[in-house]
């Protein structure tokens, strides 16, 4: 794949997240959708990954500035996210309640709800601040007149490349591994992901394929890292009283159980993903 063609793929891959992101922002002002948070998180998420992944083509500072704003944005929108996830997951399970833990339910949800809207607020004064306008130039100023740097590069061997880290990640998993050694090869799987769809028109359907799994799996590593969150606010936020105690081991021990089956799910989908990669990129 010619530098230019190369270029030209990470550009327009760039220029449809931007308009994501843009096209997002006035709804998520609003709050009224959790959806169109989780979009517009999604597509500064792709941003980053894209930026990364074709990082080679790009000057290495001029890339990492851009990808750092983006990080700013992503964690303000995260924070949010977070919580609504958290809400839409406990609000149905607090709101069957039985008599003696439903106070404490009730407690816990008008504690995720104010949580909820003081990342709100914060999102929303960073969404009004100098800097959220200022990040968006930067990125509509990157599209026009990017900053190339080497002129050798293959977007084949960068998405090649991506799924052997990822590979290599696995392998040197423990035999028990931790959350946060799963939340690590959510990234990676994420960027061999990212790296293969900036490809995806020349590879054909060998590379389709691998997407597919590539998704399931992330989704997959999703869940795992969702119960993670929902355990460490538990922990944190459960008041102690017996019943509030109690209620928040039944609730733990639930995302326990969400965890141990993400986890088993991962290592029976896994040989799938490696097989189509192997295929895709003779890697």
């Amino acid at each position: 794949m010619a530098i230019d063609t190369s270029l030209q793929h990470v550009l327009a891959a760039m220029r449809a997240q931007v308009d994501v992101i843009q096209a997002r922002a006035r709804a998520v002002r609003a709050g009224r959708d959790p959806e169109d948070l989780h979009q517009m998180r999604v597509a500064v998420r792709r941003l980053r990954a894209i930026l990364r992944a074709g990082r080679p083509l790009f000057e290495r500072r001029w890339v990492e500035g851009l990808r750092r704003e983006l990080d700013w944005l992503g964690t303000a929108l995260g924070e949010v996210r977070d919580l609504d996830i958290l809400r839409a997951h406990l609000g149905p399970r607090l709101g069957a309640l039985g008599a003696s833990t439903r106070p404490a339910g009730r407690r816990l949800l008008r504690r995720i709800d104010v949580d909820r809207a003081r990342a709100r607020s914060a999102l929303r004064s960073a969404l009004d601040s100098p800097r959220y306008p200022r990040l968006i130039a930067r990125l509509e100023a990157a599209l026009r007149h990017p900053r190339v740097g080497r002129r050798d590069v293959s977007l084949l061997g960068v998405a090649a490349a991506a799924f052997r880290k990822l590979r290599r990640a696995v392998k040197a998993l423990p035999w028990r591994p931790r959350a946060e050694d799963l939340h690590a090869l959510r990234i990676r799987v994420k960027r061999a992901r990212y790296g293969a769809e900036l490809v995806r028109a020349t590879a054909g359907r060998r590379a389709d394929r691998f997407l597919d799994q590539a998704r399931k799996i992330q989704d997959i590593l999703g869940e795992h890292q969702d119960t993670v969150v929902i355990q460490g606010y538990l922990h944190e936020a459960m008041d102690r009283t017996e019943p509030g105690h109690a209620l928040a081991q039944s609730l733990i021990r639930a995302q326990r159980k969400r965890r141990k089956k993400a986890r088993a799910a991962f290592f029976d989908e896994w040989p799938r993903l490696e097989r189509r990669g192997r295929r895709a990129w003779g890697a």
